[in-house]
């Protein structure tokens, strides 16, 4: 019995044993999902957008560069047709830099070679006009090189301009509309039609043209048109943009240049302009020399104050900014202070402080001082030319006429072999101390580089003695009107100095009629077609240009009182010749303009 009772007990134990796989023991939990942890979550996030990042990384970079280049070269381009060229080039060296692949950023390049005179360059872009390839810019950068000497190739170019341009291809077209008008003599057309685009332009395009606008007035050369460069100037001036920065530089350089007698704006508006230069964008340590020579120039015994404050400012300044003042300081006649601001160890150890030094003692005329640093460590890294230059003007001060004769030989031997930013320097060093025989021989050097031709020859005409013959100058004037065709400038230079040597009067008097007509009221046009009628046989006609002009005769330049002269007396006024001749400084005439003095001076024409 009990034996069955263990079997029966056996066999329910058997049937109640627990049920394993309904249910869990109560000791063990189910596994939570990975992502319901906050903390692993953010990982796991932060992991995939690495992940993504890295991934996309390149291509956002590759874009991000894309998008700066294609950023400079619009800006290069408004430089190219705004006439800033060094800062053009630069924007698109940047360019080129982020992006050499991109077909724009080669078609810029082609197209700076064909401004360079490539002329492979130069077909391949006219090919491409021409069958339609070419984008905006390509098409507005055809018509900004050819505007000079094909007109007809810049009209084709802007007829191919289809669709909406934006605010800056608006901009070079109106430029290079505005320029055609130019060439064509509507000076004044030209500068209208720059206004007309402003109203419909805005910001800083709308600028841009109204500063264009004042460039066409002031070549008007007219106290009316002066004043209305200098309004268009102020208000652009006043919008404080990027444009805003070019007008305060031309209408500050403008107000330096004109005669101190007569300023084109008066001591209240020429400080008012210094004080507007901090609210400029983009100004830099050259500007602030520019401001304070507008403060020097309204009050000159504030100079010593103005000197303090830009020395106190850049006193501990970098090399740049330190050398800046330097130069600014030598032009300003400050030389112990130079010296001062150099002390003793730059210009021994640093070879451009050692050049500034140089130019400060030898203004000071301490050739004695000067003669040492040139034994210096730093005298090592001057340019050949330049050291024989230090050297001649030490033995030519010190009366060593034999190491001066030798010296002077030396620097004209090494002159063609110096880079052209060296001869710059050799040739305004020798016009600074007066020694024009050498600087002319210099910017010769200089004019026979392609590179640099039009300064050169422009440096060569300035060191040629002023009585110097019209018939020496003619020779000079005909190679730079050959480099620069349409500066009208040239033109009447050379027509004039024609006409004073009696050359093809009658072709130099129909140029100096037309440059007349462009600018009634300029001096220089009047007299050179008053000479012309003289020379035609037409005194009365001669006479009759000065009608109606107002001219401060007591403040006009010597050839132009002399050609009043020779028309008064030959319409019979002797009495006010002689008036007026006796306050013309006769030294400085040349000899065809002395001649005009003379009563018994042949007026009449010259060779045909």
């Amino acid at each position: 019995m009990n034996q069955d009772k263990k079997s029966h007990n056996f066999d329910a134990g058997k049937h109640e044993l627990p049920d394993y796989v309904e249910e869990a023991p109560a000791s063990r939990r189910p596994k939570e999902p990975t992502l319901a942890d906050p903390v692993k979550k953010r990982w796991v996030r932060r992991i995939a957008i690495t992940v993504v990042v890295l991934l996309v990384a390149p291509f956002l970079y590759k874009g991000a560069k894309a998008w700066r280049a294609s950023s400079l070269l619009r800006q290069s381009e408004v430089s190219f047709a705004v006439g800033d060229a060094p800062r053009a080039l630069s924007l698109m060296k940047q360019a080129l830099a982020l992006a050499p692949a991109s077909p724009a950023i080669q078609r810029a390049v082609e197209l700076y070679n064909a401004r360079a005179g490539d002329a492979g360059s130069l077909n391949k872009i006219l090919a491409r006009m021409r069958d339609g390839s070419s984008d905006h810019g390509e098409l507005l950068g055809i018509a900004e090189l050819e505007v000079t000497n094909s007109p007809e190739v810049t009209r084709e170019a802007l007829s191919k301009l289809t669709g909406k341009l934006s605010g800056k291809e608006h901009l070079r077209k109106s430029l290079l509309e505005a320029l055609l008008i130019a060439r064509e003599g509507n000076v004044t057309g030209a500068a209208n039609r720059c206004l007309a685009d402003a109203e419909k332009s805005s910001g800083q395009e709308a600028s841009r043209l109204k500063v264009q606008a004042a460039l066409y007035f002031l070549n008007l050369g007219d106290e009316h048109a002066l004043k209305k460069a200098c309004d268009l100037l102020q208000s652009v001036i006043a919008q404080h943009n990027e444009a805003s920065l070019s007008a305060w530089r031309l209408l500050s350089r403008m107000v330096l240049a004109s005669p101190e007698q007569k300023g084109i704006l008066d001591e209240g508006a020429t400080i008012a302009l210094a004080d507007q230069l901090p609210s400029i964008p983009d100004r830099d340590q050259a500007d602030e020399f520019l401001a304070a020579d507008l403060r020097i120039r309204v009050k000159p015994e504030d100079k010593e104050s103005v000197v303090s404050r830009l020395l106190k400012k850049y006193r501990n300044g970098s090399r740049v900014e330190m050398m800046g003042l330097a130069r600014w300081l030598n032009g300003r006649k400050e030389q112990e202070k130079v010296i001062e601001l150099a002390g003793p160890d730059r210009p021994r150890n640093d070879t451009d402080w050692l050049l500034i030094v140089m130019d400060a003692k030898c203004s000071l005329g301490d050739w004695k001082g000067a003669g040492p640093l040139l034994e210096s460590p730093a005298a090592a890294g001057i340019q050949e030319a330049v050291r024989h230059l230090y050297l001649a003007r030490v033995a030519t001060v010190n009366g060593d006429s034999a190491i001066a004769e030798e010296e002077w030989r030396r620097v004209g031997g090494a002159l063609h072999f110096e880079k052209t930013e060296t001869l710059f320097y050799i040739a305004g060093y020798e016009e600074q101390t007066g020694d024009y025989e050498h600087a002319a021989r210099t910017y010769r050097e200089i004019a026979d580089r392609r590179e640099s031709a039009e300064k050169g020859l422009i440096g060569l005409i300035r060191c040629q003695p002023a009585d110097a013959s019209a018939k020496k100058l003619i020779p000079f004037y005909e190679e730079l009107r050959a480099l620069q065709k349409d500066n009208p400038d040239v033109s009447g230079d050379l027509s004039y100095l024609k006409l004073l040597a009696q050359e093809d009067v009658a072709e130099n008097a129909s140029i100096a009629e037309k440059l007349y007509a462009l600018q009634p009221n300029m001096l220089t046009r009047i007299s050179a077609v008053a000479l012309a009628r003289l020379r035609l046989g037409n005194p009365k006609g001669a006479m009759e240009v000065y009608d109606d002009k107002q001219i401060d005769w007591k403040t006009a330049a010597g050839p132009w009182k002399a050609v009043r002269c020779a028309v008064m007396r030959s319409n019979g006024a002797q009495a006010e010749a002689s008036s007026l001749a006796e306050s013309i400084e006769v030294a400085k005439l040349r000899p065809e303009e002395k001649a005009l003095l003379k009563s018994d001076s042949p007026i009449g024409k010259g060779r045909p």
